[in-house]
């Protein structure tokens, strides 16, 4: 059981010291180091209580507190306020590395905010095309919609992102699929006055 167990001077410690790590590389390892020492002392609490260092670091990219927090069994999957997870706010934030590890590690890309925004949603309303190409292959459903009945697609149509256009089709997109409206992402594209936008949606088969 003791493996399982929040490591309370580990947190508190890289939480404090995180300013100084890229400075104090020696730091770093002595902070693990003496942690490791003391991991079988430490006690359990509440898991939630470190939320705040958790969601910064997914938003700040720091790879080493997650990794931190998620050896001494942080739940990976825990939501914000407002339902956020750290991976949703990775991919938000573009953080590349902070996303790919805890894909890795496990997190649930499916996984929505309050409002049914996934994190793919989050990286085409921001812009990221990288991040969206990356979530693309983490396994959710490629028509999973918020809670306006909205997709990735209509995302990418409402928002312009026509450079992701090939990417989501390639995936199975449905370009008929229509929102608690009845707009499908072509109507969207005219909506916005996105001529070329429109234009690819009819070359990859969507009709007006």
């Amino acid at each position: 059981m003791q493996g399982r167990r929040i490591v309370i001077v580990l947190v508190i410690a890289v939480v404090l010291l995180a300013g100084a790590y890229a400075c104090f590389p020696p730091l770093r390892l002595w902070t693990r180091a003496s942690a490791l020492k003391q991991a079988s002392n430490a006690q359990w609490v509440d898991a939630h209580r470190y939320d705040p260092e958790w969601f910064d670091a997914a938003r700040a990219g720091r790879v080493d507190i997650l990794r931190l927090l998620h050896d001494a069994h942080y739940p990976i999957d825990a939501r914000s306020g407002s339902g956020y997870t750290a991976l949703v706010l990775a991919a938000y934030d573009e953080q590349p590395e902070a996303l790919d590890y805890l894909l890795r590690a496990g997190a649930n890309a499916c996984i929505a905010d309050h409002n049914g925004n996934t994190a793919l949603m989050g990286a085409i309303y921001k812009g990221h095309t990288d991040i969206a190409r990356r979530l693309l292959h983490a396994g959710c459903p490629i028509d999973q919609a918020n809670n306006a009945g909205e997709t990735a697609l209509a995302f990418a149509a409402l928002f312009g992102r026509n450079d992701l256009l090939a990417d989501l089709a390639h995936a199975g997109a449905r370009l008929d699929s229509r929102d608690a409206q009845g707009q499908t992402p072509m109507a969207m594209a005219v909506k916005q006055g996105n001529q070329d936008m429109a234009a690819a949606l009819r070359q990859l088969g969507a009709r007006d």
